[in-house]
């Protein structure tokens, strides 16, 4: 058995945990952002939070191959590649409880991201709909024309009446 493999794995495996650890930080520098209408910061922290993206992509393929080594050695099938939970449990102590650790620490960090996301796109969501409504009642858009009766008391034809406005404070 190739120990120098699995510890590449290991490495490996830390470095891209590393790198999911800097995007969740990226996004609370997002959330605080958006939170403090702060555009320049905004826009700095959306393209480091790209660059990294294109970082983690770009090596995620070098994870793979590394993973399919290990997994290659270990003698598991490759199709489909063997989950991090897998090899870990074949590796040798302490790569086999490190590894292990590892896919659940990254599973628990992709499911932060996700939230983290999910979150971010509620509040520029709400966000954008109260600037709408903001500019509707600016713009005198969401006014009545007119009250829909005639002077002699009949009900105008082709009145149109535009939607209440509601301005919501929950964001």
């Amino acid at each position: 058995m190739d120990i120098t493999l699995i510890q590449k794995l290991d490495a490996d495996l830390g470095d891209h945990l590393a790198r999911y650890r800097e995007l969740i930080a990226f996004l609370d520098q997002e959330k605080a952002y958006l939170l403090s209408l702060d555009l320049d910061g905004l826009l700095h922290v959306s393209r480091a939070k790209e660059k990294l993206a294109r970082n983690i992509i770009a090596k995620s393929e070098a994870f793979k191959e590394s993973l399919a080594s290990v997994a290659l050695m270990l003698g598991l099938p490759l199709e489909p590649l063997p989950t991090l939970s897998e090899v870990g449990a074949l590796c040798p102590p302490p790569f086999g409880a490190r590894v292990a650790d590892g896919a659940m620490t990254l599973a628990r960090l992709k499911n932060q991201i996700l939230r983290e996301n999910s979150q971010a796109q509620a509040f520029v969501e709400e966000s954008l709909g109260l600037v709408a409504e903001s500019l509707n009642i600016l713009s005198g858009a969401n006014q009545i024309q007119g009250d829909g009766y005639k002077s002699d008391g009949k009900k105008e034809k082709g009145v149109k009446k535009a939607l209440p406005s509601k301005l919501s404070r929950d964001i």
